[in-house]
């Protein structure tokens, strides 16, 4: 095996990368992302002056049960300054009986995916959407959206399952109790909204959080940016909504849902001023809900040519499921191999 796509580059992707450019160092890894730049959900946005804001994940929750990779991984992150403690003025938030502590990337979340991008020195493919997959002798050919091909000797799909099952020409690989399995693995759908602002404004300096969770049934979440990575610079806000919102108008008028979602955050903050610029993004897979059943990690669809998928889809939606996942991918890669 000499060259190897991962498609997708969030976390998982990344972490796949640089672990498998540590066993394999002689191996050409190449990542292929539909989107513009890096992250999947650990989304970084900025506005046109420079502030930005969290569209994604918002902190990094470390539990006490931790692989040595895992273990490994944050103490690089916290020693090279990608991690830092989170802020203790954080207002409702529940922490799982396994959590230690809770970090933030004073970057932005962004930047996570981009350091382990960095440390694995792959090259990176972006505004390629793979759309269809042949084997062809022994090789597998990726045709992308943008009209281009390429060949690899193996491919690990690290994507959300549905838009696994999406690609054409996969169904003829998976047996039909894989297939049914990976279409009962559910996401919750999520709205983030970003309200970017271009002068310092007296509202940001009279709330004592950073972030808070809300009991709201359409805005769950805010915060202000800058405080909670406690970064300088201009203030910027970030707002989620409820997962239930997001199953009712994930398929809306994207207008239509802007516009209630905006008139709550009104209700909710009447004070608020009125953002310079404002960022909204619709997230159809935010976080898994129900993941792949019998498979931890990872799961092979063909062993020649190898064809592999991961993701959260088959752990759970946080840091540690992807990097779990990660480890899963590259073991099966290696035993493969072999």
């Amino acid at each position: 095996m000499h060259r190897l796509a991962i498609v997708g580059c969030g976390i998982t992707g990344a972490v796949t990368a640089l672990l498998l450019k540590q066993k394999m160092p002689e191996l050409s890894v190449i990542i292929i992302e539909k989107s513009k730049g890096t992250g999947g959900r650990m989304c970084t946005s900025r506005s046109s002056f420079g502030n930005s804001v969290d569209l994604g994940a918002q902190f990094i929750t470390k539990s006490s049960k931790l692989t040595n990779i895992q273990n490994r991984l944050y103490n690089s992150l916290l020693d090279e300054g990608i991690f830092q403690p989170m802020p203790n003025n954080i207002e409702g938030i529940k922490s799982a009986s396994s959590a230690v502590s809770n970090f933030i990337c004073p970057q932005g979340s962004g930047s996570l995916v981009k350091y382990f991008l960095e440390k694995a020195g792959c090259d990176v493919l972006y505004e390629h959407r793979v759309i269809k997959i042949n084997a062809i002798k022994e090789k597998w050919e990726t045709l992308c959206e943008n009209g281009t091909s390429h060949e690899f000797d193996a491919v690990v799909l690290t994507i959300p399952v549905p838009q696994v099952l999406q690609l054409d020409g996969l169904h003829s690989y998976l047996e039909s109790d894989q297939l049914e399995k990976l279409k009962a693995v559910e996401y919750c759908s999520r709205y983030a909204v970003g309200f970017f602002y271009d002068t310092e404004l007296s509202f940001f300096k009279d709330i004592p959080w950073s972030a808070k969770f809300l009991s709201d049934d359409i805005i769950r979440f805010c915060a202000f940016d800058v405080h909670k990575r406690r970064a300088s610079g201009l203030p910027s806000i970030v707002f989620h909504t409820s997962k239930e919102f997001g199953k009712k108008y994930i398929d809306e008028n994207a207008e239509t849902v802007r516009d209630i979602i905006t008139q709550r955050i009104k209700t909710l903050f009447p004070d608020i001023p009125i953002p310079a610029e404002t960022k909204f993004h619709k997230w159809r897979y935010s976080q898994v809900e129900k993941s792949y059943s019998g498979e931890p990690g990872c799961l092979v669809l063909s062993k020649r040519p190898v064809l592999i998928c991961g993701g959260d889809g088959f752990t759970h939606s946080n840091f540690e499921g992807c990097v779990l996942s990660a480890e899963n991918i590259v073991q099966k890669l290696l035993d493969v191999s072999n």
